[in-house]
């Protein structure tokens, strides 16, 4: 399993630990299987892992014959809480799991059966894993406009393939191939796979280191990443690499776009968490006083950031403070059971 450094702005605030469950209640073995795999998977990125997860909730909070659907619902509210804290630097997975309960604590409000609970985690868990797709279509509507001319990305955004495959496609067959940088992505390289999936839906790829970037921004139009979760501040953790990739592109001039959807913003007081991968993927152990260390995630400001583009467009003040205290209600209410 990954090693994890947990840093709250560089100093040692782990997540909130999830509240003793009823070890009776045990959540379902695919369910479980599916929890064990976004916690192994550093080649994917939020959105894909958020809708992941969602959809296990889903298949695990369908109706059971002879199943007791209380028992059902606490399996289900400690598998939402496992998920919660299985990426923290995914604001997204909090999200997603705590808006997932929060339907079954408004429909607690409405009626104490845990079979009417249960149903409304079901149509939620259902309704997200659905929503990804059409958030990635309406983001791209945004984002398309603004994305003419060559191109640098990094890591692998579900989002952003998305968008960028629509883009290339979208063009006449007879049209000269897009250009597009596409940085390594260490630790992990997933850059790699992005950049063949990119090559084969029609664009021209280079693929770059990633200390490379200052040499190649200043040959684009614009940057455009993903977000494994946007701060109440609009700073932006993603894969690490993209902070430097931001200044690089801030000093010659070249837009910075981020394309994520809403559930990505964080919660108010979400810790601010950097994963980290073995220290023995940098270098192998080099003797006495030499500490290694491997991190996976940083923050980019929010004023490197040209614009973040959600499937409700550019995010505004206002827009960001509405998110972010709706996912603060989907976790207090997981929190609270």
């Amino acid at each position: 399993m990954p090693q994890r450094a947990d840093r709250d702005a560089g100093r040692g605030q782990a997540p909130r630990a999830p509240k003793r469950i009823d070890s009776r209640a045990e959540p379902p073995e695919e369910l479980d299987a599916a929890i064990a795999a976004i916690v192994a998977d550093h080649e994917r990125g939020a959105s894909f892992l958020a809708r992941r997860a969602a959809l296990a909730l889903a298949a695990a909070s369908a109706p059971v014959q002879g199943a007791d659907p209380g028992r059902q619902l606490a399996a289900l509210h400690a598998a939402a809480r496992r998920l919660a804290v299985a990426r923290p630097s995914m604001a997204a997975l909090a999200t997603t799991a705590g808006r997932i309960w929060l339907a079954a604590a408004d429909a607690r409000e409405r009626s104490a059966a845990a079979a009417a609970q249960l149903t409304a985690l079901h149509a939620e868990a259902a309704r997200l894993g659905a929503l990804w797709d059409d958030a990635a279509h309406m983001i791209g509507d945004a984002a398309i406009p603004l994305l003419g001319g060559p191109l640098y990305t990094i890591s692998r955004s579900g989002t952003v393939e998305a968008v960028l495959v629509r883009l290339a496609r979208g063009r006449g067959v007879a049209d000269r191939p897009r250009e597009i940088f596409v940085a390594q992505s260490l630790p992990g390289g997933e850059g790699a796979p992005a950049a063949a999936v990119l090559a084969g839906s029609g664009w021209r790829v280079t693929l770059v280191g990633d200390a490379a970037c200052g040499i190649f921004v200043a040959q684009v139009a614009a940057v455009v990443c993903g977000a494994d979760s946007v701060r109440a501040d609009g700073s932006v953790v993603n894969k690490v690499g993209t902070y430097p990739l931001a200044l690089a592109a801030h000093a010659a001039g070249v837009p910075f776009y981020v394309l994520c959807e809403t559930l990505k913003i964080a919660a108010p007081g979400y810790p601010l968490t950097f994963e980290e991968l073995s220290p023995l993927d940098v270098s192998t152990p080099l003797g006495p006083g030499i500490t290694t260390r491997n991190p996976a995630f940083d923050r980019t400001p929010g004023e490197c950031i040209t614009a973040v583009i959600t499937e409700r467009g550019r995010l505004t003040r206002g827009l960001l403070a509405a998110e972010a205290e709706r996912a603060g209600r989907a976790q207090a209410a997981l929190d609270a059971g």
